[in-house]
Order: C-alpha cells, then sequence, then structure tokens
C-alpha cells in the first residue's frame, strides 16, 4: 500500500499548527499578509526565497518544505 506524500502546503501547516500559530501569526513574524500566507500553504502563490528562508525558520522546518 502506497502513503500518500505530503504536499509543501501540508507540511507547512503542521508545523504551523504544532507551534500553535495561526496563519495570520506567522504572516506577521515573517512580515507578510494573511492572503499571500494563505495561498502558499495552499500552492497558489511561490514565495520570494528570502519569505521562504523566514518562514522555514519560523517553523523549525527546511526549506524545501515550504512552497513549491
Amino acid at each position: 500500500m502506497k502513503t500518500k506524500r505530503k504536499t509543501h502546503g501540508e507540511a507547512m501547516r503542521e508545523a504551523r499548527r504544532r507551534l500553535g500559530l495561526t496563519q495570520l501569526d506567522l504572516a506577521h513574524t515573517v512580515g507578510c499578509t494573511e492572503s499571500l500566507m494563505t495561498k502558499i500553504e495552499t500552492g497558489r502563490a511561490m514565495p520570494r526565497p528570502e519569505l521562504k528562508a523566514a518562514i522555514a525558520a519560523a517553523l523549525g522546518i527546511h526549506t524545501w518544505e515550504v512552497g513549491t
């Protein structure tokens, strides 16, 4: 039986929730809008490299787990 691989957004969302953060909390922490954070988590936007690094650092995950 194959296990479903997590999308980047799913990994990011899980890490955010583990830390008890909302999308708005994370957006404020990294300096972007809640709308952009939603789009990144749902795969509708790709963050700039510096934003990707900030999100990964804030969540304690690898940059490859953020966005596509």
